[in-house]
């Protein structure tokens, strides 16, 4: 089935279209603050040992101390930021809030547009290296969230499906496009589910790195007499180690984010200890029952036969 409709693909919005939500190209420009960053990170003094501390009780002392020379010492934020501008930023105004997203267009008739949302510790940055990978096949749009990069902070007791709301419009009025695919990792998962329950006449698709619900304990299974395949079990296990031992970040920063926002406010050494921390978690070496699928070439797969659009 053919699109049923059709998209200019020959460039990427100009500001003036948009329907008056103040689009606008958006070059990023974070330099003069980059001296400042290292000066801090220089200045800050780390614990000499951590030998006291107990094994998996977070990052390694070590390897804080190797993070913050490599800030130090080699990194090279001028070349960082001419890689992010060779894309095509725009900032929006939705509800009165400002919204950053990278917007690529592909160059093949009847592409589908894509909304990638990320999570946290996550940004807009995860997404980067998939965007020639997919603009052969799709639109790419990568919105920040609220709050995260160039995108507004949320007013008090914002949700997932205000977001979701937000982006909707961003998708369907002020680019234009009645008809779209979601995709999301970590809290986007939130996002793109909701933008799939509540705007499905224009979220026809939608594809998750996990689904935003908590699997049953052993006894709802039991009860349920329900039994698991090995990834299953596979998977049940790292959610019961997280629920455990790694969610401590998360009950943080639902219940006393002022806290822990105040302490990381200005702080770079303290940003990479409490991100680097869950990142190198989620890289850990860990043996799978099965290979996953390559994310890429799922996407073209699933999304590519299925011309709802």
């Amino acid at each position: 089935m053919s699109s049923s409709y059709s998209v200019d693909a020959s460039s990427p919005p100009h500001e003036g279209k948009g329907n008056g939500f103040r689009l606008k190209p958006f070059t990023i420009n974070l330099s003069d603050g980059v001296p400042h960053m290292i000066d801090l990170a220089k200045r800050t003094n780390l614990a000499i040992n951590g030998d006291y501390l107990a094994p998996n009780a977070g990052i390694p002392l070590e390897t804080l101390v190797s993070l913050r020379k490599e800030l130090i010492d080699n990194f090279d934020w001028e070349t960082e930021q001419q890689k992010l501008n060779k894309f095509h930023h725009f900032t929006t105004e939705i509800e009165n809030r400002t919204i950053h997203f990278i917007h690529e267009k592909s160059h093949r008739p009847g592409a589908i547009p894509l909304i990638l949302n990320h999570g946290w510790p996550g940004s807009f940055l995860e997404f980067i290296p998939l965007i020639e990978k997919l603009k052969d096949d799709f639109h790419i749009i990568i919105p920040s969230l609220p709050g995260f990069a160039f995108s507004s902070a949320p007013p008090p007791n914002w949700t997932i499906h205000d977001t979701a709301r937000v982006f909707n419009t961003l998708m369907t009025k002020v680019l234009g496009y009645p008809k779209y695919a979601a995709y999301g990792t970590d809290w986007g998962c939130n996002v793109a589910y909701s933008l799939y329950a509540n705007f499905n006449t224009s979220v026809r698709l939608a594809h998750f790195s996990f689904l935003p619900f908590f699997p049953l304990n052993s006894t709802q299974l039991a009860a349920e007499n329900i039994k698991l395949s090995p990834l299953e079990e596979f998977e049940a296990k790292r959610y019961d180690n997280w629920a455990t031992t790694g969610n401590g970040y998360f009950v943080e920063q639902l219940t006393k984010p002022n806290t822990i926002g105040f302490a990381l406010y200005d702080n770079p050494v303290g940003q990479l200890s409490w991100i680097g921390e869950k990142l190198i978690d989620c890289k850990s070496d860990i043996t799978v029952p099965r290979k996953r699928p390559n994310m890429c070439k799922g996407l073209i797969h699933e999304l590519e036969p299925i011309r709802l659009f």
